[in-house]
């Protein structure tokens, strides 16, 4: 199993090492293990943290995404030996209620786009139209 130290897991995600820290000392992201006083993460460190930007890039709140994590990893070792019901309800809880503001946020963004569209293809008739009005004006 790889690992990977602060710096080289801020270059894979491109999240700094200080929100790094910052995340874990607010409960999003668990306590890395430690090698000689050094924050070491793992492959599965890495996903995990990944799969936390992307609930941020898509509007998850750090308190939401806090609340997800709170009870920890359920891929971990020590993981193994819980029972993960709640946890695992009150994730698809959250999921689910950010899956559904996504979809709010898309069909937002698709009437957006259409009016753009729109917009665009009646200032490219109105162009086409200058331009035809403006070529008769130089045959004349």
């Amino acid at each position: 199993m790889e690992e990977y130290t602060i710096n080289e897991v801020a270059e894979i995600t491109g999240i700094t090492a200080y929100t790094l820290r910052y995340y874990e000392s607010i409960g999003v992201l668990p306590t890395p293990a430690r090698t000689r006083g050094s924050r070491r993460y793992s492959d599965q460190d890495v996903q995990l943290i990944s799969f936390i930007q992307g609930l941020k890039q898509t509007g998850m709140k750090l308190s939401e995404i806090a609340l997800f994590m709170e009870d920890g990893c359920i891929l971990s070792p020590s993981g193994e030996q819980q029972d993960w019901t709640n946890v695992l309800e009150k994730r698809i809880r959250i999921l689910t209620e950010h899956m559904k503001e996504l979809d709010a946020r898309m069909q937002e963004v698709a009437r957006v786009k259409a009016a753009a569209a729109a917009k665009c293809a009646y200032y490219a008739e109105r162009l086409q139209a200058k331009k035809q009005d403006d070529g008769q004006r130089i045959i004349k």
